[in-house]
């Protein structure tokens, strides 16, 4: 049931559709929603954003020539993005109703 929305890259919004209901902890599964949101979100930004940043920069630094305005924007709109999603992570934790408690 879960492979589908994995394999077509709408898992994203597959998990903020269960957030967003109040969907609760099915019987089975480790986690409850909300942490698997944030454990697929950790991994993306691991796995995909910050080695984004760290090749562009690489990139940048080794350049010989001078360096396009387009490249700099593209590294500071990776590292925004990535600030962002860390960001995101950490409002939903505290803003999450019954983690308050």
């Amino acid at each position: 049931r879960e492979y589908f929305p994995v394999l077509i890259g709408f898992k994203p919004a597959v998990d903020a559709y269960r957030i967003s209901s109040g969907a609760k902890q099915e019987a089975g599964h480790p986690v409850d929603p909300m942490m698997e949101m944030t454990c697929m979100k950790v991994c993306e930004m691991f796995a995909e954003a910050v080695p984004g940043v760290i090749i562009q920069l690489m990139a940048i630094a080794t350049s010989e020539k001078n360096v396009d305005m387009t490249a700099l924007l593209s590294l500071g709109v990776s590292a925004f993005t990535t600030g962002f999603v860390a960001a995101t992570i950490s409002y939903d934790w505290d803003t999450n109703p019954a983690k308050r408690e």
